[in-house]
């Protein structure tokens, strides 16, 4: 991975009137080791800690922005292509779906509706109706209220017209602020039956890196061994580096992933 993809800024849509591109810095050991589930609270404390020249807290940013900047964290270090295996419901067997994540934005983007950002999180359409995107604090006191009222709680703070009802609002938002979590339809490459697979960006990136966290161990075992580094200096470095040097000692795991 070079040095420039890292220092690429990723553009978001809804921090502030003005173009927002804040940069993700490459992960480091301890980054990677920090992540403790695939949460809202867990993207935004990681995410925290990647950002350079952020408008703001990742907490405060829109759900759709902190979609954006996760898959260009995916692309940084696993490409552009999701691959997830599922079982067929109908003949049992496994087969894959895959797809390019630039691809999947492009549509959704193409789908909706480019509306105006008048503030951090605050757009409106093009008849001028105002939104106001929740917050990932707000998102996580509505599910504390349970499915019902937490939607209606969330409702009430988006749309300036109190009369909109809650599905032409859920419709309004897809289009103005899409999400990367989405059911895809998934035919069976076996026997053709078509299953909806969903797919998640959050916990999609945030898995992998759990998935990872024994790699990184054995990472921090292999340079600790040859090197007599600590572990700080060890989980401090680039995990492109760290995988380089790894892979100088001939430690490197059979499968990254």
């Amino acid at each position: 991975m070079t040095m420039q993809a890292w220092t690429t800024g990723v553009a978001l849509r809804h921090a502030s009137e003005a173009p927002q591109r804040p940069r993700l810095r490459e992960p480091q050991g301890a980054d990677e080791l920090a992540v403790a589930g695939v949460d809202t609270r867990s993207a935004v404390q990681l995410l925290d800690r990647l950002l350079e020249a952020a408008p703001c807290q990742s907490a405060q940013l829109s759900a759709s922005d902190r979609d954006a900047l996760l898959a260009a964290l995916h692309r940084r270090l696993w490409g552009d292509r999701i691959v997830c295996s599922l079982r067929c419901p109908a003949c049992e067997a496994m087969y894959d779906l895959s797809f390019e994540l630039s691809q999947l934005q492009r549509q959704l983007a193409e789908q909706g509706e480019a509306g105006r950002t008048l503030g951090l999180r605050c757009i409106a359409d093009s008849q001028g109706l105002r939104f106001t995107l929740p917050s990932a604090d707000e998102e996580a006191a509505a599910a504390q209220s349970g499915l019902n009222a937490g939607m209606a709680r969330l409702a009430n703070g988006i749309a300036d017209d109190e009369c909109i009802d809650t599905e032409t609002l859920d419709e309004r938002l897809e289009g103005l602020a899409p999400l990367l979590d989405i059911d895809l339809n998934a035919p069976c490459a076996e026997c053709g039956h078509s299953q909806l697979a969903r797919f998640d960006i959050q916990s999609f990136v945030l898995q992998r890196l759990l998935d990872e966290r024994e790699g990184v161990l054995s990472d921090v075992h292999a340079l600790a061994s040859g090197y007599g580094w600590s572990l700080g200096e060890i989980v401090g470095l680039p995990r492109s580096l760290r995988r380089s040097l790894v892979q100088r000692l001939g430690a490197s795991p059979a499968d990254w992933g």
